[in-house]
């Protein structure tokens, strides 16, 4: 699985080890507060921190792309994530991102987001990559316009209504300064 690395951020494989990094942030009510899960009880972080580990690993197995594990590469801290995933019930992949609290409001989201829009399409050769979030999420929403990601729906998917953008390779414009991919 690759790495990538933008100027600011490190984009790695998630491995178990990470459990104990990502369940404070997974624990986080105001980082859950637009999740399709919500808030997770805290007798079930640690199981749930361990399932979504898993399932980030398997899709990699699986489909050659995938959710890496974001760090900041000045503290080399887990501050998140961002990456690749199938809808659910769809050949639509969407790109995700999910933060600590702390790192909001900094553009993060956004340079890791278009770190994986790139690898999207020039790695994986995707066509067409989407991404949904619920309607009232406005900084989610900023990232995916920021990405060039454009609205073109309202949804439904994990029983949610969702507002649902989408970019095409065609249409998508690539930031070359943005990382440097590893092997």
């Amino acid at each position: 699985m690759p790495e990538i690395e933008t100027t600011r951020l490190l984009l790695r494989p998630y491995t178990h080890q990470d459990l104990d990094e990502l369940a404070p942030i997974l624990s986080n009510p105001a980082v859950m507060r637009y999740s399709s899960r919500g808030p997770i009880p805290k007798d079930q972080v640690k199981e749930v921190t361990q399932q979504t580990l898993q399932n980030f690993i398997t899709h990699w197995q699986q489909h050659r792309f995938g959710v890496w594990a974001v760090v900041e590469k000045a503290t080399a801290k887990l501050i998140g994530h961002c990456g690749l995933n199938f809808l659910p019930n769809s050949p639509e992949v969407e790109v995700l991102y999910r933060l600590d609290e702390a790192y909001w409001n900094q553009g993060i989201a956004s340079e890791a987001a278009k770190a994986s829009l790139r690898y999207g399409f020039e790695k994986v050769k995707l066509d067409r990559i989407v991404a949904i979030t619920l309607p009232e999420h406005t900084a989610s929403r900023r990232v995916m316009e920021k990405c060039g990601l454009k609205y073109e729906k309202n949804a439904q998917f994990y029983n949610l209504d969702v507002v649902y953008y989408a970019v095409s390779h065609t249409e998508w414009q690539p930031d070359h300064s943005l990382y440097i991919l590893q092997s």
